[in-house]
């Protein structure tokens, strides 16, 4: 494994190599395929270089379904008419259990999110050391969370969204889908697979003009800092550390997950998740021990798929054991989290920038086939939040009622949210839009808006009809997420709730009743 400073990388190439199979041979040779396991899954048991088809995935779950511990259902119907299945894996053993929800291929060009979780299933059902992890938890399993996708190779839904950046706007009904199905299981513990593409281009010193990422797997837990500190501690310690060991005794390369950007004309990564976005963060925002992994193998097609999908079942066994070990002390650090925010404890992170540190990071060189290990790389870590702009915790949120789609979008999130039934003469805080910009995001099919506010208290009376959301529930963590206005993930900045410039937003702050 060789050295190399930082002065003697070049900038990312912006390309990248979405479907392609360019260095076939290497990914053979520096990432061979696990030997000695029969895998049974659906794609995996086929004799073809191909994927299963809905029919036969279905086929296959039809199968397990007759073991009494495997109850499957449907979460909706996707735009193309197709049932998404979702199954939970459970005893009759009695005692306290702990919920856990795994999903896979929200993206759907990720098929081995969906293999390891089929994967684990049969260890579940057809070990005696899986079948055991049920006395303490039940399972509950989104194999293919975006079905259309997932059959189509794509990795957006049938109407074109991803779906993991609609956690808070749902323009995507199927994005609804999901997420109420998420809400009525009410997890402990959400861990999200997902696939990465590993040959992204990067050209470095001249010794080595060739080179792409070299992660067997990357971990995404969420910085977010709406998010209690004992759940992000937790995932660390519980979750994300056990996970590591594991893919250590096999051999597996891993690190934090990462994007590729600059900063003063140097090589910079982004570290970890940040945004409400994404699974990663939304999921953590109900209370729920939270990350998600990241695999190597976007446009590797059926390349080391049977690595990357032991890789995924491994992370996945690993959680169920480590969930059953701790079981006790993971219900205890849920309810805490829950005190936590029903009491509004914590004051509301509005913005806030992640800190810049240095790390070695290795990447795998094309001509050599062996890493290379960048020296003290420029980091800017999501799980070191530095707070730009804090406000204190107001009892409620009132929304004009108008408001229909932004109070839509809170009950889907699992928030309870009242109308008052007579004027009522409240303190407040109100939004005056002081600035206001538009941008493009055209993955997210918007305009985005960005607006700064001036905030100021007052007393007002407010009509019957009135929404109140207040904050002494479960769930209430969501709504400090998305009812600030310069939230960089809010309903303002995805138009749920429209601003302009100069005016009053229809949404206050109650300081008291």
């Amino acid at each position: 494994m060789h050295k190399l400073t930082l002065s003697a990388w070049f900038l990312l190439l912006t390309a990248v190599l979405l479907q392609a199979q360019p260095h076939a041979e290497l990914q053979k040779k520096v990432y061979p395929n696990p030997e000695g396991i029969t895998f049974t899954t659906p794609t995996l048991s086929i004799d073809e270089n191909r994927f299963a088809s809905y029919e036969e995935i279905m086929a296959w779950l039809d199968v397990r379904a007759r073991d009494p511990r495997m109850t499957c259902t449907t979460i909706g119907t996707t735009t193309k008419g197709r049932a998404v299945p979702m199954y939970r894996l459970h005893n009759d053993t009695k005692g306290p259990k702990v919920k856990v929800w795994l999903q896979g291929a929200i993206h759907g060009n990720e098929p081995a999110a969906a293999e390891g979780l089929f994967m684990l299933t049969d260890y579940l059902l057809r070990t005696p050391a899986g079948g055991k992890l049920l006395d303490r938890l039940d399972v509950y399993i989104l194999p293919m969370a975006n079905l259309d996708g997932y059959l189509a190779n794509k990795r957006v839904s049938g109407d074109g969204y991803d779906l993991n950046r609609d956690q808070t706007k749902f323009a995507d009904p199927q994005s609804v889908m999901i997420k109420r199905a998420f809400m009525q299981v009410n997890p402990d513990v959400a861990v999200d697979f997902h696939e990465f593409q590993p040959n992204r281009p990067v050209k470095v010193h001249s010794e080595t003009p060739n080179a792409i990422l070299y992660y067997d797997a990357l971990f995404l837990p969420t910085g977010y800092p709406n998010v209690p500190q004992t759940l992000r501690d937790a995932t660390i310690r519980l979750m994300e550390e056990p996970c590591a060991a594991a893919l250590d005794a096999i051999g597996y390369s891993h690190f934090e997950y990462f994007t590729i950007t600059q900063r003063d004309g140097e090589m910079a990564l982004t570290l970890n998740a940040r945004s409400p976005q994404s699974s990663s963060t939304s999921y953590a925002l109900s209370n729920a021990i939270s990350f998600f992994l990241e695999i190597r193998g976007i446009g590797l097609g059926r390349l080391s798929l049977e690595r990357r999908t032991y890789c995924g079942f491994t992370v996945a066994k690993t959680v169920l054991e480590s969930t059953y070990a701790h079981h006790k002390e993971i219900r205890r650090i849920v309810r805490k989290a829950i005190r936590q925010t029903t009491k509004r404890k914590d004051p509301v992170t509005v913005l806030f920038h992640s800190r810049e540190k240095r790390v070695p990071v290795t990447f795998l060189d094309v001509e050599k086939a062996a890493p290379a290990v960048l020296e003290d790389v420029l980091v800017l870590d999501a799980r070191e939040p530095q707070a730009d702009l804090v406000r204190t915790r107001p009892v409620a949120y009132l929304l004009d009622a108008s408001e229909t789609r932004a109070v839509e979008n809170l009950r889907t999130l699992g928030l309870t949210v009242e109308q008052l039934d007579a004027p009522k003469r409240c303190r407040v805080e109100t939004y005056r839009v002081t600035e206001r910009e538009e941008a493009d995001t055209p993955w997210e099919k918007i305009r985005r808006v960005t607006v700064h506010t001036e905030v100021t208290p007052l007393e007002k009376e407010f009509p019957a009809g009135t929404y109140v959301v207040r904050l002494d529930q479960e769930n209430a963590n969501f709504a400090v997420s998305v009812l600030e206005p310069e939230a960089e993930n809010g309903f303002v900045s995805f138009r749920v709730v429209e601003a302009q410039e100069g005016r009053t937003l229809p949404i206050c702050r109650l300081l008291k009743f």
